[in-house]
């Protein structure tokens, strides 16, 4: 009895769940978030445009989704984009021309702290070091000198 129960209520509960819905997704959308996300939306600046919520970014969707389905490649939509917004509405700045200066600037600027600091550590030891030879070892005091300090 308890396992006919047992079987009806897991019958009835596998039945009575809604089935998830199955989704699939065309070809073209999973190409339309890959290259949106590498779009800047020249309204918001600080979004791409696929998180973007103006009609400029949704504007830029559709003419995505036109290039997509003339065949267009990912760099010859990137390009398009490219010559009608300039550089900046690339999330990546490309690594070549005022890019390339932006890719390079922090790993110099870390390279010279760095050298900064060594320079810095090496010339306190070399202080140190100095300092430590100057110093020579007192003789210890005599008994004139130990009374002239205790009154």
């Amino acid at each position: 009895m308890k396992r006919t129960l047992a079987a009806a209520a897991l019958a009835f509960t596998v039945a009575a769940a809604p089935a998830a819905p199955f989704r699939t997704e065309a070809p073209e959308e999973a190409q339309v978030r890959e290259i949106g996300a590498k779009l800047r939306c020249p309204v918001c600046q600080s979004e791409n445009i696929l998180d973007s919520q103006s009609g400029t970014a949704r504007e830029m969707i559709a003419v995505l989704r036109e290039q997509l389905a003339l065949g267009r490649s990912e760099a010859e939509i990137l390009g398009y984009f490219r010559s009608r917004y300039g550089d900046y509405v690339l999330l990546s700045p490309p690594a070549s021309g005022f890019g390339g200066v932006i890719w390079l600037v922090p790993p110099l600027l870390l390279a010279a702290a760095g050298a900064v600091y060594i320079l810095l550590v090496r010339r306190n030891a070399e202080a140190a070091r100095r300092a430590g030879q100057a110093s020579q070892p007192r003789a210890p005091l005599d008994e004139q000198s130990l009374r002239r300090l205790e009154l």
